[in-house]
């Protein structure tokens, strides 16, 4: 790993990559820094070919912040890239949009949006706060980092944005206007839906107690634990994962690699859980990652080849849902699906990204404010009227 072309003084004041990070990250025993160990020693790709950017690592008051600067190219997948997230994502899903006069105006828009923001460099950004997932979980410390963190960002990378996803308002109300009065755009991502296992009113419903009433049913799957799972099963983990997310969905969502799930599942940086047939293959799976009282579900995935009547993703959900009500957690269960979510108690809570651009030339800065007025504006409206 070579470190970024940016002139950094040393020391813990400014982000270090490369080498310089991997001696300042501590040697204790957090699986979430041992995993970013991992991921700045072997490189992002590691974790899946279209995540793209250089891991580095900022320390502020003695919490270790990962941090990635951006290398976005054509492809690269949404959490690190805001291109993908806001143009090339929606443009792979056009097919679900009815009517060839309302696809043909969408496929034009996001074209336009596209090449908009493509000539703003939106994705030339240094991200604090991110663990190359689809959700973001934050270090309980995060809004009182907040200024200190910005201004060192800002001077040790003057030419580029400051970016930090998935910002809610579910566990902190006061967090989106945190980083406004800190002077950052702050522009609806999408749509996420939590479940709170601390008051877990959700196992009262009918759909809920439907599917756990199935699951305890099944006669040719159990429930295995991490405990059960080899780490010879990663490549069949990522295959489910990826029937779901990457053949069923968008080759734009993470492409985990079997190599990852394997050293996940050694190490214990996700925690998995699956369902698994007589024969001993592995037919479902899910994984979570948990911080500050809140865990969130980046990897899950089945045998889409089954019988849809087996309703392998229900008896999932219904695994998970019982787990963080056990272990009184708060569930971002991340965005889509939201009718399913609905039914099952879920509530809805807008997701923000949060950018700083206040150091930035104006040309620079003209892009993003056009993103933060459309995301707030008719993507807001939007969200808020389909509840995707």
């Amino acid at each position: 790993m070579t470190a970024p072309t940016l002139s950094l003084a040393a020391g813990r004041g400014v982000p270090a990559f490369g080498l310089e990070a991997i001696r300042q990250l501590p040697n204790t025993a957090d699986p979430h820094l041992d995993y970013w160990r991992y991921v700045m020693v072997e490189g992002t790709a590691a974790v899946a070919p279209n995540l793209k950017g250089l891991p580095g690592v900022l320390e502020h008051a003695g919490v270790p912040w990962p941090v990635l600067l951006s290398n976005a190219s054509q492809g690269a997948s949404y959490p690190t890239s805001l291109h993908t997230q806001y143009s090339a994502y929606p443009a792979s899903e056009l097919h679900l949009v009815p009517g060839w006069a309302q696809r043909l105006g969408a496929c034009v828009g996001l074209k336009g949006l596209g090449l908009l923001l493509r000539s703003g460099s939106v994705d030339h950004w240094v991200q604090w706060s991110s663990w190359l997932l689809s959700t973001n979980l934050h270090h309980p410390t995060l809004r009182a980092a907040i200024p200190e963190v910005t201004e060192r960002l800002a001077a040790s990378c003057p030419d580029r944005a400051i970016l930090i996803r998935s910002i809610d308002a579910y566990l902190d109300p006061d967090l989106p206007s945190a980083f406004v009065r800190a002077g950052y755009r702050v522009f609806v991502s999408r749509q996420v839906y939590f479940f709170d296992g601390r008051h877990p009113t959700f196992l009262g419903r009918s759909t809920v107690k439907r599917d756990l009433k199935e699951l305890r049913a099944l006669k040719d799957h159990r429930i295995v634990e991490h405990r059960e799972l080899d780490p010879a099963e990663a490549p069949r983990i990522a295959e489910l994962y990826r029937q779901l997310y990457i053949d069923k969905h968008s080759p734009l969502n993470p492409q985990y690699t079997a190599g990852f799930v394997s050293q996940a599942l050694r190490n214990h940086w996700l925690e998995f859980r699956g369902l698994r047939h007589a024969s001993g293959r592995l037919d479902g799976i899910y994984a979570c990652f948990r911080q500050g009282g809140c865990t969130s579900t980046p990897f899950i995935g089945y045998d889409t080849s089954l019988p849809a009547e087996l309703g392998l993703y229900r008896m999932l959900v219904s695994m998970l849902l019982t787990d963080v009500a056990e272990r009184r957690l708060v569930l971002n269960y991340s965005s889509g699906a939201g009718d399913f979510k609905r039914r099952r108690g879920a509530e809805p809570c807008l997701e923000f990204n949060a950018v700083y651009d206040r150091h930035l030339m104006p040309h620079r800065r003209a892009a993003n404010a056009i993103l933060e007025r459309l995301a707030n504006g008719p993507g807001r409206r939007f969200l808020e009227a389909n509840e995707v």
